[in-house]
């Protein structure tokens, strides 16, 4: 599955996110990278399963004998994950809109075109199928990011219950 242009894209994937990452803002970091690790960490899992299944095949570039599609993961999804936190958490109806477009476009253009050179293939999976696991999963970590939000507050004093919500006087 290797080729050049496979590697160029990999590398890309990789790198080019990260020049968008000093607009995101210090705050946005500190905030965000829990949720976006813990992403990361359910879609390596997730990814070591699926070549077992043989649902998809990427070819990472380096270190080729790990199962997860590192410059995907640590890379685009990482970055991608901050700014939608950054631009729509808070109001869930725009956050799950903007997941929904992301989403799509991964699951039906970016996979088609990554397929075309070489870098990732859908096998045993539909694209529509790899687009739920993707849109369910960005419901799972919104809920991880409020579960923080409130447990960040209580410990602040804050006064915000992470169960209950907000604790009266």
């Amino acid at each position: 599955m290797s080729s050049r242009n496979s590697t160029i894209l990999s590398f890309c994937t990789l790198v080019l996110p990260w020049f968008t990452a000093p607009f995101l803002g210090k705050n946005v970091f500190r905030r965000f990278t829990s949720v976006a690790i813990v992403t990361n960490v359910i879609w390596s899992i997730l990814s070591v399963f699926a070549n077992k299944k043989r649902w998809w095949k990427a070819d990472p570039f380096i270190l080729k004998n790990v199962p997860i599609d590192i410059p995907f993961v640590a890379g685009m999804y990482f970055i991608t994950i901050l700014w939608v936190f950054k631009l729509t958490f808070g109001n869930f109806i725009r956050y799950f809109a903007l997941n929904a477009v992301i989403d799509f476009l991964l699951a039906f253009p970016v996979v088609k075109f990554y397929d075309q050179v070489g870098a990732f293939k859908l096998r045993k999976m539909s694209s529509t199928l790899f687009y739920m696991i993707v849109l369910s999963l960005a419901i799972i970590i919104y809920v991880y990011q409020c579960t923080m939000e409130r447990v960040m507050n209580w410990m602040k004093g804050k006064r915000v219950h992470p169960v209950m919500g907000e604790v009266s006087d």
